[in-house]
């Protein structure tokens, strides 16, 4: 599957020393998370919605927020993550966005005009506030278009703009780093099947290359994101 690219991506972002935080309705984050842990060997603790503690494995269900998660692992709710967070002893926080832009800014709000939506989106929860705080902000989205990244969004969910924090966003298309000093977004990693060009029809606003990587992925690695996801969940998520 090509999310499970995306999942690998995700898992390359992760270092050492980091305490990252999964959000609701997260698959690809997850999934990313325990690879990083638990298949590439990296020091990372895992907390997230479910309010456990570096839970000891998962099988991923509809909502990353189970609490089937807590089997077996300590807990911490979630306004100690958010503490954590206002404290800049958060690491990493995932976030699905409908809509990026070239400023950072998200929109998990709605689609069109405010007060009158073509879509109303689920809400943004704690974006506002946790965004500028964490150290990394890491945004997926698996429908790379011109009506994702565009050029501003509709609707101001939250915001890395004013922060000094290292901003990623992983698609199905490409991997990219917001470069603050020159205020664009930058591509460093490619799949398989896209290219520069493609990206760059695919996104409303400016993007540049940084030495981008083409993005593989091992047969171990499959194996164990299957092993993750026995119900093949994250198969909603493919694009035709």
């Amino acid at each position: 599957m090509r999310v499970d690219y995306v999942v690998r991506a995700i898992a390359e972002l992760l270092n050492d020393g980091e305490l990252v935080y999964v959000g609701l309705n997260s698959g690809p984050a997850i999934l990313g998370a325990f690879m990083a842990r638990d298949l590439m060997k990296k020091d990372i603790d895992i907390v997230g919605v479910a309010e456990a503690f570096n839970p000891k494995s998962i099988t991923l269900s509809p909502s990353t927020g189970d609490p089937f998660f807590l089997e077996g692992s300590p807990v911490m709710i979630t306004v100690d993550s958010f503490d954590l967070a206002q404290k800049g002893e958060l690491d990493v926080m995932f976030l699905g966005p409908a809509q990026i832009d070239e400023e950072t800014n998200v929109n998990l709000t709605a689609i069109g005009d405010y007060e009158r939506p073509k879509v109303k989106l689920p809400g943004g929860a704690a974006t506002a506030y946790l965004m500028p705080l964490v150290k990394k902000m890491i945004l997926w989205n698996l429908k790379h278009s011109k009506r994702s990244f565009v050029k501003r969004v509709d609707f101001v969910t939250g915001s890395a703009r004013l922060s000094r924090n290292s901003v990623y966003v992983v698609s199905d298309m490409a991997v990219m780093r917001y470069d603050r000093s020159e205020r664009r977004w930058k591509v460093i990693g490619l799949y398989p099947w896209s290219t520069l060009d493609e990206v760059k029809e695919r996104t409303e606003f400016g993007v540049e290359e940084e030495n981008p990587r083409v993005i593989s992925i091992t047969e171990e690695e499959k194996r164990f994101i299957e092993k993750l996801d026995p119900y093949e969940l994250r198969s909603a998520l493919e694009l035709p």
